[in-house]
């Protein structure tokens, strides 16, 4: 059995303290950044430079009727646009690689944490975690896109503002107030954007929530006949979402307009100040067109520049977003388990030392003076070779046991063999414990795919051998589904099991615990969608396959007639064993008989 692992604790630090998001990204790419960004300084700084090289070549070549001087410069502008082509092309395509990857990183890493038993469970929509693992996910990798591109720009408009002074101040003023005021423009808007950019997202994940949950309940409302009050619901809830969306449109719109008309207005003044002074004899035509070019460059730099709130506010809600439900998960981003080396290495632990080798049994299960829930002191054990069933005669009991078993105990002890079940170690005994609950999820695949999911890795799920999944079915009481599904084994099912009936889901859930060959099974109420007669087969098969020395089996249920092919029965009242024996010897008790009966 595989040694419990180190707890890992949960971060306890306040959200300030939390590692960021954007900061781990950047961190990641520290080596790749530097020269990322000189590459893109060169195509900035060449797109500012041509314009003053054309100034140059007029006034020092055409003007002066210096052909080698015009046919050198010419060349020279050649060269310098292959180069800046090359440059962003390479810039480009490093960047965007760090972005994808970075998208890449926090999807998985998110799955990572959401998928691992030792996360802080969680109540949040599914919605709401696809949203964040998808949508808040990519937005944030965007900060890659951004870096290697504003601060190169911001220097070259700097640059470009000082070389215009140099020429002339009055330039050089008009474009240092236009900078001042783009700044203005962005200090005020930007955290107004960031605010409606949060409300944005929030909205677009409660409406994906509630998309996922409409879903999920499908054949249930269609079996309401609520169909157009779901279609309704979900539409208030997307609208809610678009009209925060066009909010924030509106307001990136205003932020736009503005930027636009302050960085227009400097153009148009530094180019009727230059044409003024070209008039005047003060600057030559070649100067004159290099300074509208620069301008003209400077003008687009800037409107790049002002679009930053909006693309800022956007990258930094969401990267909060993902670092709040890592938070949330007792994760960070830079957790090494959340790596992506690590869990590209990372291996379910199917029980097998060497393959073909059959996982041995733990020595059963115990509980000891157990505190979950409702429980108050409950002591049970499930010994190799048993079968044992608990009958709770309160619902919430039954799911308190269950809890306790899956690590969730407040106090008192759970034994897996030698090895105590906690929520630190969950991860580790879960090749020995498998404890299947009452709502169960099928994914899309074949009815193979399904039965394989934790199948040992001994046993051949390519086909060629079905001898293993013959007997999970059986076991489960599925055999006829090889009748029924077109394709036998290879017949896909769809995600959660759409195309089934609530009978024939559960059977197939039953029938994947089943061919897990767990040393301990734990089931809870794992026949509650089958006929009476189907419940009978279950049962009888179920119990025979289980029955072995070296495996021990808990029911959690009600069913009679898994009570009765039970080895032993514990009935649970107020949180405690009141009594146990066979099922035919509990009949006796009024309590018990009523509660099986009912």
């Amino acid at each position: 059995m595989p040694l419990p692992r180190k707890a890992r604790a949960a971060s306890p630090d306040p959200a300030s303290r939390r590692p960021g998001v954007m900061r781990s990204i950047v961190r990641q790419h520290r080596r790749e950044l530097p020269w990322i960004m000189a590459l893109s300084f060169v195509v900035e700084a060449t797109e500012m430079a041509v314009p003053v090289l054309v100034g140059f070549v007029i006034d020092a070549g055409i003007v002066q009727g210096n052909l080698t001087l015009t046919l050198g410069g010419a060349a020279g502008i050649v060269v310098m646009r292959l180069l800046s082509t090359w440059a962003w092309i390479v810039m480009f395509a490093a960047a965007q690689r760090a972005r994808m990857f970075e998208r890449h990183r926090l999807r998985v890493a998110v799955t990572g944490a959401v998928l691992d038993p030792r996360s802080t469970p969680v109540d949040r929509p599914a919605g709401e975690v696809l949203s964040i693992a998808t949508s808040d996910a990519d937005k944030a990798s965007d900060v890659m896109d951004m870096i290697p591109w504003a601060f190169p720009a911001a220097t070259v408009v700097l640059g470009a503002g000082v070389w215009l002074a140099i020429l002339d101040p009055m330039l050089g003023l008009v474009t240092l107030i236009g900078i001042l005021v783009m700044v203005v423009v962005i200090r005020v808007i930007s955290p107004v954007l960031s605010a409606r950019y949060d409300a944005q997202q929030s909205k677009a994940a409660d409406a994906a929530a509630t998309a996922t949950d409409l879903v999920h309940g499908l054949r249930i409302l269609q079996g309401l006949g609520v169909q157009a009050r779901a279609r309704s619901h979900y539409r208030r809830r997307s609208r809610i979402a678009l009209d925060a969306a066009l909010v924030n449109a509106r307001f990136s719109g205003i932020s736009g307009g503005l930027t636009t008309l302050v960085t227009a207005g400097m153009m148009a003044a530094v180019v009727i100040i230059a044409a003024q002074r070209t008039i005047a004899g003060a600057l030559t035509v070649g100067t004159l067109i290099a300074v509208v070019g620069v301008a003209r460059n400077n003008m687009g730099m800037l409107q790049g520049l002002s679009g930053l709130p909006v693309w800022w506010a956007s990258m930094s809600t969401s990267a909060r977003r993902v670092r709040d439900l890592l938070a949330d998960f007792g994760r960070t981003i830079d957790d090494p388990e959340l790596s992506l080396g690590h869990l590209r290495r990372a291996r379910d632990d199917r029980g097998e030392s060497r393959p073909g080798e059959r996982r041995p049994g733990t020595g059963g299960l115990r509980l000891a003076q157990v505190r979950a829930g409702t429980l108050d002191g409950l002591d049970l054990e499930v010994p190799d070779g048993r079968v044992v069933a608990v009958a709770c005669t309160d619902a919430r009991d039954a799911d308190a046991v269950i809890a306790a078993v899956s690590g969730r105990a407040e106090a008192g002890s759970v034994q897996l063999g030698d090895h105590a079940v906690t929520a630190e170690n969950r991860f580790a005994t879960r090749a020995d414990l498998l404890v299947e609950p009452h709502v169960v999820d099928l994914f899309d695949g074949t009815l193979r795919e399904q039965l394989a999911t934790r199948a040992p890795s001994s046993v051949a799920t390519d086909g060629t051998d079905d001898s293993w999944a013959d007997a999970a079915l059986h076991a489960a009481g599925a055999e006829d589904m090889l009748r029924i599904l077109p394709e036998g084994y290879d017949t896909r099912i769809l995600d959660r099991g759409a195309n089934l009936s609530g009978g024939q889901r559960q059977r197939i859930a039953l029938a994947r615990a089943v061919a897990s060959d767990a040393p301990v099974l734990v089931l809870h109420d794992p026949t509650t969608a089958v006929d009476a007669v189907t419940e009978q087969h279950i049962a009888e098969a179920l119990v025979a396959d289980r029955r072995r020395e070296d495996r021990a089996t808990l029911l959690v249920t009600r069913a009679p007639a898994l009570l009765r092919e039970a080895d032993e029965v514990h009935l649970v009242r107020a949180g405690r064993v009141t009594a146990h024996g066979s099922h035919t010897e509990l009949m006796d008790l009024e309590e018990y008989r009523e509660m099986v009966q009912r």
